[in-house]
């Protein structure tokens, strides 16, 4: 990079000033709702802190890179975090139950008791990943590895109630396994919803039709 003129210095001061002032804004805002979110809260605002610190000899890549960080980040922390809740609710069927059940107040012990011993269980996971110096791609393939140990044993499960949780760990099985009738129609709504565009999806559905499996 070469050597910069005082107007420019001075210009990247001030982007710089108005990440940090724009990522205080967000901390701001989602400091609440930080504490919905358990284990994970403080680990992202820590994170959403640290993006307003850019490199040195920073572009203007990374300073768009971190803006579009801290807006998702944000989003994370103010949104509710009820996925979790909700795959337990479905993987125990725990709504359909709940009007069959003699003892409601019962049932409704037993699910909340699920779902906290499930969070625990997510929070140590979370935390052998945190201590880990693996890289994020290391750390994303450990995870893969787990999904599938969990994937072959939900394949064999009969019957098996339906959940976002128990549709992303059967997607990645490969093909001789058998999935549920209700697999596609599941599949296809969990990544219609996370891509989120018509022109993402369409182009998604574009590249599985034209996929080439080599034989």
């Amino acid at each position: 990079m070469p050597p910069l003129n005082n107007a420019e210095k001075q210009a990247r001061f001030r982007k710089k000033e108005e990440l940090k002032k724009f990522a205080a804004q967000c901390l701001k805002d989602a400091y609440h709702g930080a504490i919905q979110h358990g284990a994970k809260g403080p680990a992202l605002l820590a994170q959403l802190k640290s993006m307003a610190d850019l490199p040195s000899g920073w572009t203007d890549e990374d300073f768009e890179h971190a803006v579009e960080r801290i807006k998702q980040l944000r989003m994370d922390l103010i949104d509710p975090d009820n996925d979790l809740d909700n795959d337990v609710h479905d993987a125990l069927g725990s709504f359909e139950e709940f009007g069959r059940t003699p003892d409601s107040l019962k049932h409704r012990r037993d699910t909340h008791q699920a779902i906290e011993d499930t969070r625990a269980l997510a929070t140590h996971l979370i935390s052998a990943l945190e201590l880990t110096k693996l890289s994020n791609g290391e750390r994303a393939a450990a995870l893969m590895e787990a999904m599938r140990h969990v994937g072959r044993s939900l394949a064999n499960e009969r019957p098996l109630r339906k959940s976002n949780a128990t549709t992303v760990c059967l997607s990645i099985l490969p093909p001789q396994y058998q999935r549920p009738e209700w697999f596609s129609d599941s599949f296809a709504e969990w990544l219609a919803y996370r891509l989120g565009t018509e022109d993402a999806k369409n182009d998604l559905g574009k590249k599985i039709l034209d996929f080439n499996y080599g034989f």
